[in-house]
C-alpha cells in the first residue's frame, strides 16, 4: 500500500524527493491525495484548469520529455509512461489514476504543477464561489446538497472556474436549471444564481473568497472579459497591482484616482493581485478587489 506522502511537511520534500541525479522522485510508495479525498491534492481537483492540465500532460508527454523538460527522474517517468498503458485509453483520467503510479508522491506532483504553470498550459482562471441569492441572504450552493442528495438529484461543487473566454452567462443558466430541478423535485425553494457582480469579491461567501490560478498579470484580463456576466455592464477597471508592477488608467498618476486604503498599502511583497474598479454610472471612487492565488 501506498504510504500518504502528503503527511510529509511541504518544506522538507525538495530534500527527500529528488533522485541521486538530482532530478525529482519520491518514495515508490509515496502518494499526493488524502485518505479521505478520492480528488483533493492539495486543493487541486481533476477538473480545475491546473489539475486537467497535469493529466493532459502525463497522457501525451514521453518520457524523454518528463525527465529532460519537466525534470522527472528517469525511474518517475518510466513509471508514469509505464502505467498510463495500463489504463483505458492509454491516458490518465483522474488524479487517482496518477497516484498510483509507483514514485509520484508529493514532490513529483508539485513539480508537474509548476511545469503547467511556467508553460501557461491552462488558462488564468478565477475560482469564483457559486453564490445562491434570492432568500434572505446569499450562501452558498452546496448549502442545497442534503436536499439534493434526499432528492436523488447531483450535488452541487462549491465553486467554478472562470477565464478570460468562459461564457460565464450560459454556466449560470445551467446552474440555474439544476436548481429548479432541485427545487421541484424535494419541494424547496432555492434562489437563483449571483451574477452580475460590483466587486469580484461580492461572490465570497463564508470563508470561500474568489482565488486565481496561472499568471496573476493576467487576472485582470479575466475581470474585464466578464463585463456584463460576471461583473456588472458597467463594470470599469482604473488600476492593477502585483508586487512592483502597477498599471492605471491612461498611465495616470495615483493621485488623479480617488484610491482606497487597500491600494495606498498594498504589499508589494505577497502574491495577491489587487484590481481597483468602478460598476457605477458615475465611474469614481474605485473600489479594491484584493484576489490571492489559489494554490
Amino acid at each position: 500500500m501506498k504510504k500518504l506522502g502528503f503527511l510529509a511537511p511541504l518544506f522538507l520534500s525538495s530534500l527527500i524527493g529528488c533522485a541521486d541525479d538530482g532530478a525529482v522522485e519520491d518514495a515508490a510508495d509515496d502518494v499526493f491525495l488524502t485518505e479521505d479525498a478520492k480528488a483533493d491534492a492539495f486543493g487541486v481537483e481533476d477538473w480545475s484548469p491546473d489539475g486537467r492540465a497535469v493529466l493532459r500532460l502525463v497522457s501525451s508527454a514521453s518520457r524523454d520529455k518528463l525527465e529532460d523538460e519537466v525534470g522527472l527522474s528517469a525511474r518517475v517517468a518510466k513509471s508514469i509512461v509505464a502505467h498510463r498503458a495500463t489504463l483505458s485509453g492509454g491516458e490518465y483520467h483522474d488524479l487517482a489514476e496518477l497516484d498510483a503510479a509507483s514514485y509520484v508522491g508529493v514532490t513529483v506532483f508539485k513539480r508537474l504543477l509548476k511545469y503547467v504553470a511556467d508553460e501557461k498550459l491552462f488558462r488564468t482562471s478565477i475560482r469564483i464561489p457559486l453564490v445562491v441569492t434570492g432568500g434572505a441572504r446569499d450562501v452558498s450552493i452546496t448549502t442545497f446538497n442534503d436536499e439534493a442528495r434526499t432528492a436523488g438529484v447531483q450535488g452541487f461543487a462549491a465553486y467554478t472556474f472562470v477565464d478570460a473566454e468562459t461564457n460565464f452567462s450560459e454556466k449560470m443558466a445551467k446552474y440555474d436549471e439544476r436548481l429548479a430541478e432541485l427545487a421541484e423535485k424535494a419541494g424547496i425553494e432555492t434562489g437563483e444564481m449571483s451574477m452580475y457582480a460590483s466587486s469580484i469579491n461580492d461572490y465570497a461567501v463564508g470563508s470561500l473568497k474568489p482565488c486565481y490560478l496561472g499568471d496573476p498579470l493576467e487576472v485582470v484580463d479575466v475581470a474585464q472579459a466578464q463585463t456584463d456576466a460576471m461583473m456588472g455592464d458597467m463594470y470599469s477597471v482604473w488600476g492593477w497591482r502585483y508586487k512592483t508592477t502597477k498599471w492605471t488608467y491612461e498611465d495616470a498618476p495615483d493621485s488623479d484616482f480617488n484610491f482606497d486604503a487597500a491600494w495606498r498599502n498594498f504589499n508589494t511583497r505577497g502574491k495577491s493581485v489587487l484590481i481597483a474598479a468602478t460598476n457605477t454610472d458615475s465611474g469614481d471612487e474605485p473600489n479594491s478587489d484584493v484576489i490571492g492565488p489559489c494554490r
